[in-house]
């Protein structure tokens, strides 16, 4: 399958942000998404530059990281969860994946990425899975030591069968799932109020404060206390 072939089919999927860059991180084809995702009126505003030109500097950081491991190494990003801050202010998060693009003589020679916006599944879709139960629990243990077993056995299934369908509902495993809640609403706080950081690793199931501070930045580029004052 073509490079425009694959064009073609991610510019008429709206929830799937794709871009194509060469080996100098250039963007040199994106899809409407894309352009959608960043406030712009037309992918042609976003061609011939790079991440730094269009996104704010911790993020376009995290992106130049990925990208130089891609092309250097040849290697992949599967599925890394990440929170980025929309246009109107509110957090929306997605799932991330790049892949090298390889010449016949296997030399690379750029990188496709893909994004999924990770939409809330509706209170039926969550019915219908068996899942409700254990939404809600999590949401109101999020301080909590969390383990599978446990919510398998609120949700009335096993351990795999909790996955499979975590997995069809959310796009996220179980360990992702409880990992998105916990940024999330350390994200709330670190925004909305004026507790300390080590106090919202507590509100947020984190025994350490350096155990958020990794996995918050991980997801969303930078630190609590650096996201704290950009929020401000």
């Amino acid at each position: 399958m073509t490079t425009e072939t694959v064009d073609r089919i991610f510019r008429v999927i709206p929830d799937i942000v794709y871009c194509v860059k060469d080996v100098e991180r250039v963007y040199r084809s994106v899809n409407p998404a894309f352009a959608e995702r960043l406030g712009l009126k037309s992918e042609a505003q976003v061609i011939g530059r790079r991440a730094e030109e269009l996104f704010p500097e911790t993020l376009a950081e995290v992106y130049r990281k990925q990208d130089e491991a891609v092309l250097q190494g040849g290697g992949e990003v599967v599925d890394r969860l990440e929170l980025i801050t929309n246009r109107d202010g509110s957090l929306g998060w997605y799932l991330a994946s790049k892949f090298p693009l390889t010449d016949e003589a296997g030399e690379v020679t750029g990188l496709v990425s893909i994004s999924r916006d990770l939409q809330s599944p509706s209170v039926g879709d969550l019915k219908m899975a068996g899942l409700r139960k254990v939404v809600d629990w999590v949401h109101d243990h999020l301080d909590e030591e969390i383990k599978v077993p446990d919510l398998a056995k609120i949700a009335g299934m096993n351990g795999s069968q909790l996955e499979r369908r975590m997995k069809r509902i959310f796009k996220l495993s179980v360990g992702q799932y409880v990992r998105k809640l916990r940024v999330d609403r350390a994200a709330v706080l670190l925004r909305d109020t004026d507790l300390g950081i080590a106090e919202i690793a507590l509100q947020c199931g984190y025994s350490e404060q350096s155990s958020l501070t990794r996995q918050f930045k991980a997801a969303v580029g930078c630190p609590p206390g650096e996201f704290r004052r950009r929020e401000e």
